[in-house]
Formats: C-alpha cells, structure tokens, sequence
C-alpha cells in the first residue's frame, strides 16, 4: 500500500502526456460467456483516467485487455482501486472518480453504478440486502444496497478504514491511512454487522493493509509499520471471539514493507508480498525466511491465491507509466506463464 501513495504523489508529475487509454478494438467484443479466468483490476495512473479492465481467459491463456470498454464503451475512470466477486457480479471500485459499477462478473457488461461517494476503497458484502464501503477520506463505513446500490447510510467508526473481512456477522476493517485524523492509524474497527455500528477497536502494529480469515476463523492482520517506517512491521493473529491478539509475528527489517496477505482456499497456508513472495503455515511460530518467489529485479504489486488450483497470481507495475505484467506461478513456486495488462495492474478477481 506504500507504492499506491508512491505513485500518487510522483508518476502524476511525469505522465501528464503519455497517459491515454489504449483501446485497441474501438468496438465492443460480442456478448457472450468468457468461459474460466480472472478479471485483472488495472489501476492507471492518478487523475489520468486511463483505468482499464483485464481479463485473463484460463481456456486460451491469453490476456483480453480492455474489456470494459470494449464491451461496454465506455471508459472506466481514475485509478480502479478493488474488485469484488460475489454470486454471479464484480463489484468494481474506481476511487478518484468516487464511484463504483457492477457488471455480470459471466460475460463483463455493465449492470448498475453508485456514484457520488467520497474516496470508496473496498466493499464487504453483508448479504443481498446489504454491503459496506471503506473509504480513504471518511471516517466510517458506508452501507449500501447491492442490488439496488441505494445508499443506507454511514457507520461512524471515528477513523477512516480500509480493507475488511467479515467472522460471524462482524466486519473487522482496518485503519490503514492516517489521513483526515490525528490518532495512530494502528487499529482494526469492529463492526457489528447486524445493527451497523461500532462495537470495539483492536490496537495492532501502525498501518494495517490486509487482513484473512483462517480455517479456525482467527483473523490475520498484515501491518507495514508505516509509511515512513516508524515501527517494526508485524503479522499478527487475532482470536475474534475474544477479540484479543492470540501472535505477533515482529519483522526483522525496520524497512520492510509487507503488504497484500492473502489465504488458500482451504485456509491453512498465508502468503503475503514482502518484495518477493512469501508463504507461511498459519501453524509456524516463526516467520519465513526465504521467498517462496523471488521477484528477481520484478516489481511486484499486488498477489492473489487461484482458489481452485492454488496458482500463484502476482502482478508487476514495472515503472508504474507502461503497461504492466501479470505472472502465474504453480503452487511450487515454478514459473507457468505471464501476460501483458493494462498500466498498473492490481486487484485479481476470480470467476466463480
């Protein structure tokens, strides 16, 4: 999460003049089912509004760059920020044009739009009545319906938050940026998703960025220490019953910057990016020391876990200006294969 205010606050200078959005088919692609793969979410870069959609077709291995304008024409904003799947839609956050659109996650045309929210980040689904929005600039967590995408209000949670994941009807959002407030940002929020509100806070390590749910159902938080790396950057386990730290995993490195932890399906392994890849048992008592894989000179951006055959997914921003990369790796560790996106991909969301 460091690199996204990196990029924000440096390529915006030097890719005023290089940023248009490369449609390379004008015309929208026939409807129809696009068969197994994973959506790639391709940031773009910041007030350029050249985010763009990818979809990598597991059938043919190869990349469809573009898709939502292709089959939708129409653009899909500045810098797409997260993609959530769920039944049979993905939910398609574009955080500075501060909306966000659903599409049948099946064939990738448009269905429905929320506009007007502030600095939307991520979306937890409650139910199909109901969803959160966390949000870089409000301090809570918006409601909304998501099958209608009206608006049911806001839960005040006195900090802004960021990603989330839910444990028996309580959301567990994290507090990851400092802004717009003046207390640490060292906190996981506690929801009470039934009556939407605010029922704990949970003092971790500063910046938590991601967070997953195990087998046991204990909730792992990843925390980088910081932006300007005030504190030691730590793993830590959470009992969310009790709502107490169970183990804390310290980082031997005050410059680490661990980010975008992510589970298997079956929920006993963790892997986290670390500027390699990582993996860990979620029954080791210590943290790896060696990368499961080696970025090898790639700057690795964002990763994902396929919940089927476990592939490895991790996406390269390469100099954050041209198109960046997307690289399969088997559950070993070998290199399957690797595909062009779009200009900094991100978020993976996988077809159901």
């Amino acid at each position: 999460m460091k690199k996204f205010i990196y990029y924000i606050l440096t390529i915006v200078l030097i890719t005023s003049a290089c940023t248009k959005l490369d449609n390379d088919t004008p015309d929208p692609l026939p409807p129809g089912q696009l068969g197994n793969g994973f959506y790639v979410l391709n940031q773009g870069n910041f007030t350029s509004g050249n985010a763009s959609l990818s979809f990598f077709s597991e059938d043919s291995a190869k990349m469809i760059n573009n898709i939502f304008f292709k089959l939708n024409n129409a653009p899909l904003g500045d810098v797409a920020q997260s993609i959530t799947l769920w039944r049979d839609e993905a939910y398609i956050v574009v955080n500075n044009s501060a909306y966000i659109y659903v599409i049948d996650s099946k064939t990738g045309l448009f269905k429905r739009k929320l506009a007007e929210l502030q600095s939307p980040r991520f979306i937890q689904i409650i139910d199909a009545d109901k969803a959160y929005i966390s949000d870089f600039q409000l301090k809570g967590l918006m409601v909304f319906n998501p099958m209608n995408m009206q608006p049911l209000g806001v839960i005040e949670t006195g900090k802004t938050t960021e990603a989330m994941a839910m444990v028996d009807y309580e959301v567990f959002a994290t507090n990851w940026s400092s802004y717009n407030q003046t207390s640490t940002n060292n906190t996981v929020q506690v929801i009470d998703a039934i009556h939407d509100k605010l029922v704990d806070s949970i003092v971790v390590a500063k910046e938590p960025n991601s967070l997953v749910v195990d087998k046991h159902k204990k909730l792992w938080v990843l925390c980088s220490g910081g932006f300007m790396n005030e504190e030691i950057p730590a793993l830590i386990r959470i009992d969310p019953a009790s709502r107490t730290i169970e183990k804390r995993f310290n980082f031997p490195v005050l410059q680490s910057s661990p980010e975008q932890l992510r589970i298997n399906k079956s929920g006993d392994q963790l892997y986290f990016l670390n500027g390699d890849v990582y993996a860990m048992h979620i029954d080791e008592e210590q943290l790896p020391s060696d990368p499961k894989i080696n970025a090898s000179g790639r700057n690795f951006f964002t990763l994902a876990v396929h919940p089927e055959d476990q592939t490895i997914i991790v996406t390269d921003a390469g100099n954050y200006v041209q198109n960046g990369w997307v690289f399969r790796f088997a559950s070993d560790g070998m290199l399957i294969d690797s595909a062009q996106a779009g200009i900094i991909p991100g978020f993976i969301g996988f077809i159901n």
